[in-house]
């Protein structure tokens, strides 16, 4: 920003620079190189900045909505007006291209009026590139190249190609082409490939990115690297336990194969597998049947899970069948030790409810002092019938879920919770079905009642400990809290002083600097030189009030209200002495001693001063009172003068005083109210609220 009267010769430099870059258009200039479109901001793109363009297609397919050009500054996506039919165009196509620049939805585009097909050349190099250099969303609509891991690959429902999800060293990203360097999509799993494409990005309504896709144009641009095994299956499984311990030895990356017997298995979802004392997740697309019991072999990627580790983009096959998995009964206890998380287990509780949503059914189950849920997945449309009544205490067996919350080392360790995955309705068993309500029953209730109240007692007595341990938990977040928001003030504050700094002095430093300088030229008359000095006596006598004024609003001593109100009085003491003018102080002496907010004081001061600026430049007056106090949670100030007053409805061109004030005290909640008459003078009187956490 270049600031009012100021003028350095590095703006000169940036300015020139910009325009040569096509980034200021105070023309309509026709820009000839994308790199210049991709420059402008999303305001200079509104203003449909002409453009012709002379490159290369690099990507074009109308059934993925993805039309791109690149010539020797970038690429860039070409966007067509409603009504306006795109022309087919191949990769490799030389084009010129006219239209204008638009914003598009993450990064300028060119909305095309015209284009020309003027020959053909190959495709520009590919830049090889990193997924943190995707990730940063700079090379969108570039032409890139990466390598990769291929994780799982399968024909689109209603376009020619073929969406390949591959892990790139930082991250995973999706790509889309028509043919494979492969007989069959499944030979391309676990390949190690390189691919040549045109970087697209998916962004949010906020022109924020959050996934990448490469378009690949030509069965050149993706080739393999490294070819997967031609048998998969044939490698040598590793057990449940191994995954993601420490082995120096074993290389990560590439899928690794895993047996188990089946324990759940939702298809297209998710299936588990246990062996032995130890269970597996295992996230699949695959939809060919399995059923509980039989023995799979299954290769995946191992990923790092919520508390266990598991696999995705898994395949799977049978290889026999099974005598089962017994669960392990467990007590709730047992379950948080978390040795069960992705196992076969049973529990008995109590039944509190029975919910659904959608098509999961949820039980709440209570054991002791803990409830827990267990959740079953029905088919579309179904709601069971015949369920215990709640208060029924019953066994369900089904998958543990571990849910850590805080880790911990040690023995003494427990999760936060723990959930069951049910299979079928069989997996609910009662056990007990609820007390009736007979005479018998509350004859013992009413005998059992002073032992229950007793043991209210304790357990009131645990409440409290656990309600005073929760309590200097949360004494500890919230000091934390308010650290961090004294941090942020600071910055803010650190921020506000810099940024007075930069706008007052620095101005009247480039004022003095530019007297001085005219003051020793040689071609400057004695007359001049006299009025250039008293000018910059004046300015450098202006500087020091600023410089006091900062440093008064930033020193923490004048934090108060009584503070405030003594350099109200000084202030306006000396500028009416000056002036000429008598100046009555009336300040109460009840005033509290609270703290103020630096922000508080130096917006009501600016205020002040303006309204006292107004009284010396226009109200002709020979006394001024100021009177200061404290009512009601506000705090008053009010300047009353007895010059010639004025129309306060009555606004002209360049006066923007009083609208400043008002703006400034309706910041701080507050108002400014202005009474004047031309015979009596203007009483200015300003009303902000204290701030709430200090009254």
């Amino acid at each position: 920003m270049i600031n009012s009267g100021i003028f350095r010769p590095q703006y000169l430099v940036v300015l020139v620079l910009l325009w040569s870059a096509g980034g200021i258009c105070t023309q309509a200039k026709e820009l000839e190189t994308i790199v210049a479109v991709r420059g402008l901001t999303v305001e200079q793109t509104q203003q449909k900045i002409p453009v012709r363009l002379h490159g290369v297609v690099t990507y074009y397919d109308e059934t993925l909505f993805s039309r791109f050009l690149q010539d020797d500054t970038a690429g860039i996506y070409l966007q067509f007006p409603n009504g306006v039919g795109p022309p087919r165009l191949d990769p490799g196509q030389t084009v010129e291209v006219t239209g204008y620049g638009s914003p598009g939805e993450y990064a300028p585009v060119v909305t095309v009026e015209k284009i020309q097909v003027t020959g053909r050349q190959a495709l520009p190099p590919a830049k090889v590139v990193t997924y943190e250099q995707l990730a940063a969303g700079t090379e969108d609509s570039q032409f890139v190249e990466v390598a990769g891991i291929v994780r799982s690959v399968r024909p689109m429902e209603k376009t020619p190609h073929y969406q390949i999800e591959m892990t790139v060293s930082g991250g995973r990203l999706v790509v889309f082409a028509k043919t494979l360097p492969v007989a069959r999509p499944e030979e391309l799993l676990d390949s190690t490939v390189r691919v040549r494409g045109v970087c697209s990005t998916l962004f949010n309504h906020q022109r924020q990115l959050f996934a990448i896709q490469l378009m690949v144009p030509r069965p050149e641009d993706f080739k393999i690297e490294i070819p997967a095994s031609e048998n998969p299956f044939a490698r040598v499984a590793r057990p449940i336990s191994s995954l993601l311990q420490f082995t120096p030895q074993e290389s990560y990356g590439h899928r690794v194969k895993l047996v188990g017997t089946v324990i759940y298995y939702e298809p297209g979802v998710v299936l588990f597998l246990q062996e032995g004392q130890h269970g597996v997740e295992i996230q699949t697309k695959e939809r060919v049947p399995l059923q509980v019991g039989e023995r799979v072999e299954a290769l995946g990627f191992v990923s790092q899970g919520i508390y266990t580790p598991l696999l995705q983009d898994a395949i799977y096959r049978k290889i026999s069948n099974s005598t089962g998995i017994f669960p392990d009964r467990l007590t709730t206890d047992e379950a948080l030790k978390g040795k069960h998380d992705c196992r076969l287990i049973q529990v008995a509780a109590r039944l509190i409810d029975v919910t659904q949503h959608g098509n999961e059914q949820f039980l709440i189950l209570q054991d002791s002092n803990f409830i827990f849920q267990a959740s079953l997945k029905l088919p579309q449309g179904v709601a069971t019938t015949g369920l215990p009544a709640n208060g029924s205490r019953v066994a369900v067996t089904g998958v543990c879920r571990i849910d850590p919350g805080t880790w911990e080392a040690g023995e003494n360790w427990r999760a936060k919770s723990f959930g069951i995955l049910l299979r079928s309705p069989a997996d609910e068993a009662l056990l007990e079905s609820p007390p009736w309500w007979t005479l018998q029953k509350m004859l013992w209730m009413a005998a059992g009642l002073t032992f229950a109240m007793l043991a209210a007692f304790g357990w009131v007595a645990v409440l409290r400990r656990q309600v005073a341990e929760r309590t200097r938990e949360l004494e500890i977040e919230i000091q934390q809290r308010q650290l961090a928001e004294r941090r942020r003030e600071i910055e803010q504050e650190r921020a506000r002083v810099a940024h007075d700094l930069h706008d007052d002095l620095g101005s009247r430093l480039t004022e003095v600097n530019m007297l001085a300088t005219l003051a020793k030229s040689q071609t400057t008359s004695p007359e001049e030189k006299g009025r250039y000095l008293s000018e910059l006596t004046q300015t450098a006598a202006q500087m020091v009030t600023s410089l006091d004024e900062i440093v008064w609003a930033v020193n923490p001593r004048n934090d108060t209200i009584a503070s405030l109100a003594s350099y109200f009085g000084a202030y306006a003491q000396r500028l009416l002495d000056i002036a000429g003018v008598m100046c009555g102080l009336d300040i109460a002496e009840d005033l509290p001693e609270l703290p103020l907010d630096p922000k508080f004081r130096q917006d009501l001061f600016f205020a002040f001063k303006e309204a006292l600026n107004n009284v010396v430049r226009h109200a002709t007056a020979k006394q001024v009172w100021l009177r200061i106090s404290a009512r009601a949670g506000s705090l008053i100030v009010e300047l009353a003068d007895d010059g010639r007053g004025f129309d306060p409805r009555q606004r002209h061109p360049g006066e923007d005083g009083l609208a400043n004030m008002s703006e400034r005290l309706q910041a701080l909640g507050g108002e400014c109210k202005i009474t004047s008459d031309p015979h009596k003078g203007t009483t200015v009187r300003f009303c902000a609220p204290l701030p709430a956490k200090f009254l």
